[in-house]
């Protein structure tokens, strides 16, 4: 058995952690890790930061005011360990950006030009953008050529950004007063951009958070991360598997009622229990940008009335077994009397059919009787087969 010595030796070495670089490494820097950001897009603060620092204990007040400090331990205002200071090196069990964040701000502040990052791959991934887009070079960590172009765009956005406020004779706020990084949901509940990253991890990179899975996108108004455990599921049933890079769309077509345990804490922030809480869980659907396109043209398809059928599914092979649907609606409304209502019942039908095909969701299956029945209408589609369930017998 080891001794404790060693077990906690052990354990440091395996956190993630970041420190500054050997001047003689700085020398065999990769040219592809040298992206510079703009002057004018830098902090007030930065020009100062690379600068040597005396001090090597020194941290920002922004950070002494987020985190509760005891001696070089910083902890969360729950009682968990954000990071730990050593002056040389800057440790963390934690993925959380917001720690990332903070523990470059102090690799700025300590006037460290290069750091050397450890750990999880994705900590160096998360700490190596960063860092970058602060001005500080990174060893430890080769980004690929998708990574590096995400670090320009975004460099390109903020001196946009920075240039377009320079400019500007009478400053006014933009209309959404919100942070930069938060974007607003379309009305039609479309979140769109192109795909980062994906992957289970703790909530929110919290090693003391439940697992749960996120979905992180470049929006045109910065980088949007997104929560939910029912997102494993739909990347597992996207129809059109994206890849890191696509241009993908997001969407909550509901939400389930759950019970969930979250843990019970007492005034010091010890877990002391468990506490059963109701919430909702969002189903989403995750799919390439295009599958969306083609849905709304498909959705306008099968709104419009006077289009025949026939015609309609030999455009959309897909819409074979929602137009079925429709087709029963039509045997349906004849228990009405009234033209007029069988006419509304069908259009309302209709109407829920179309909104499901343009929000993205699973399409009807062709049962077997359905599919003898509408033989003539139009072979079934890819997405179609995906979507039915196997027969067997």
């Amino acid at each position: 058995m080891s001794s404790p010595s060693i077990e906690n030796r052990a354990s440091a070495e395996q956190e993630n952690s970041i420190r500054p670089s050997r001047r003689r490494a700085a020398a065999r820097s990769e040219p592809s890790e040298r992206i510079t950001p703009p002057i004018a897009n830098q902090p007030p603060q930065a020009k100062l930061a690379l600068e040597p620092k005396a001090d090597r204990f020194i941290v920002p007040a922004e950070i002494r005011e987020r985190f509760v400090a005891v001696k070089n331990q910083y902890y969360f205002p729950d009682g968990a360990r954000a990071f730990t200071d050593r002056g040389h090196k800057l440790m963390t069990p934690s993925e959380n950006a917001e720690v990332i964040r903070s523990l470059v701000t102090i690799a700025r502040a300590r006037g460290w030009s290069e750091i050397t990052v450890r750990g999880t791959e994705r900590f160096r991934k998360e700490a190596w953008f960063a860092a970058r887009l602060a001005g500080v070079d990174v060893r430890g960590y080769k980004a690929s050529e998708f990574e590096q172009g995400h670090l320009v765009r975004t460099l390109v956005r903020k001196q946009g950004v920075s240039a377009a406020a320079d400019a500007a004779s009478t400053p006014e706020l933009p209309k959404d007063k919100d942070d930069r990084n938060t974007v607003r949901e379309p009305r039609s509940g479309l979140l769109t951009g192109k795909l980062l990253d994906h992957g289970s991890a703790p909530y929110k990179h919290d090693p003391h958070e439940p697992m749960s899975y996120f979905v992180k996108l470049e929006t045109p108004r910065g980088e949007r991360t997104l929560w939910g455990v029912d997102l494993e599921r739909a990347f597992k049933e996207s129809l059109t598997k994206p890849q890191m890079g696509d241009e993908v769309g997001l969407r909550a077509v509901r939400q389930d009622a759950v019970k969930v345990k979250t843990p019970k804490r007492n005034e010091a922030g010890a877990v002391v229990g468990e506490t059963e809480l109701e919430t909702h869980r969002n189903r989403w659907i995750v799919e390439k940008r295009d599958f969306f396109d083609a849905r709304a043209d498909a959705a306008r398809t099968l709104r419009d009335a006077s289009v025949d059928p026939k015609q309609a599914v030999k455009k959309h092979p897909e819409l074979v077994g929602t137009y079925l649907q429709v087709h029963a609606a039509d045997l349906a409304a004849r228990r009405f009397r009234d033209p007029e209502d069988q006419r509304q019942f069908v259009a309302k039908v209709r109407s829920a059919l179309a909104d499901s095909v343009a929000r993205g969701e699973p399409l009807p299956p062709v049962r077997l009787k359905e599919r003898a029945a509408g033989q003539n209408v139009a072979p079934r589609s890819k997405e179609t087969r995906a979507r039915e369930p196997i027969v067997r017998g």
